[in-house]
């Protein structure tokens, strides 16, 4: 399995899509959020770029779906939920279909959707994603940072590292896996020091 690691968006190339599977990883908090609710039952997730997007196909789905996401960290005006996992308990998202919008980790996930299979990475789903990956070994493996505004972020490297050490046998492609592997053994096991340090992680805690 060669796996290679896309430190952001900007780096995510067309021709990289087809054939490879890919994990996109947005820690704080898009796939987060998004194990979460899949987790509490939730039925299916749209994502979309914009929240003028999520409200447009709201009103063409029957039974109305839930709105989720954010701008900037705080939930749109008008959705029904925010991109904190602790939005997403069962008995909200059971069972029901949610159109998701956020800043960075839904256009990363439209980016990837050439790709033969995609996956959400976050610490909450590490160890069985990474269980499931090394099973099935793909021929090729992308994990696509969803970074923050575009640029890198911390914690999505040191998530996509973590994933990557739990499988035996990869072949890491180019400098940037080997970074985030190298990453995640100096920081991976220390969560909350990581997300205190992590530029994003004191932006969130400084809004509360």
């Amino acid at each position: 399995m060669k796996v290679s690691v896309f430190l952001s968006p900007a780096e995510i190339e067309s021709t990289d899509l087809p054939g490879s599977w890919v994990v996109v990883v947005d820690v704080l908090r898009a796939t987060s959020t998004l194990v979460t609710a899949f987790h509490n039952g939730v039925r299916s997730v749209r994502p979309v770029a914009n929240a003028h997007d999520a409200q447009e196909l709201a009103t063409m789905m029957v039974p109305p779906p839930l709105l989720g996401g954010e701008i900037g960290g705080f939930r749109v005006e008008g959705f029904d939920l925010g991109n904190s996992p602790l939005d997403y308990q069962s008995e909200v998202v059971a069972n029901r279909d949610i159109i998701f919008s956020t800043t960075d980790g839904t256009r990363t996930l439209l980016k990837v959707r050439a790709a033969e299979r995609v996956f959400m990475g976050a610490f909450l789903n590490a160890g069985a994603l990474a269980g499931f990956l090394a099973e099935q070994n793909p021929e090729r493996l992308i994990f696509a940072c969803a970074g923050l505004h575009g640029h890198f972020s911390l914690e999505d490297a040191v998530c996509s590292g973590y994933i990557i050490s739990q499988i035996s046998g990869v072949e890491l492609a180019g400098d940037a896996a080997v970074a985030a592997v190298e990453l995640s053994q100096a920081l991976g096991r220390e969560g909350e020091a990581l997300f205190r340090r992590a530029f994003h992680g004191r932006y969130l805690q400084d809004k509360g």
